[in-house]
């Protein structure tokens, strides 16, 4: 929103895999790494929580549109969500490594995605990010670890 405003265009991945949008998140993570650092290093426990399925703020998931070049038009197979971290996430995560600061425990709540019961169900993705915070584990670690 900060980069294109409320009133943008929907948009994929690739859409956001640009220089400027880049740039544009790569000094939004350098604004982050002190206030996270200093945070660690007090000893409290920092967490990422991004919206899965969003081309940007994808932690576990980010999302794929096939032909989408104006309007978007939802037919079926045209937005795919996918594994793999969204750009913004990407760039933070490199930002905080650049610095050395180790990458948080992350997880994303799965509301952007195809399938609209499950982006809808908003007290399960409530119950799994409780599940999160109250593990103090990476929720990303294993299959969905992102790269």
């Amino acid at each position: 929103m900060a980069f294109a405003g409320v009133n943008r265009w929907w948009q994929g991945r690739e859409l956001y895999d640009k220089a400027n949008y880049r740039r544009h998140c790569s000094i939004l993570a350098a604004n982050m790494v002190e206030p996270i650092s200093e945070f660690m290093n007090r000893g409290y426990d920092i967490v990422v929580i991004g919206l899965d399925g969003s081309p940007s703020s994808g932690v576990r998931y980010t999302g794929r549109a096939r032909a989408w070049g104006g309007r978007p038009h939802f037919d079926d197979g045209d937005y795919e969500v996918v594994e793999g971290m969204g750009v913004w996430m990407e760039e933070l995560k490199r930002g905080l490594e650049l610095r050395g600061v180790p990458w948080p425990r992350a997880t994303g709540m799965l509301l952007d995605t195809t399938d609209w019961d499950e982006a809808r169900d908003l007290p399960r993705c409530l119950d799994e990010l409780d599940q999160f915070l109250a593990d103090g584990v990476d929720a990303t670690a294993g299959d969905h670890a992102p790269s």
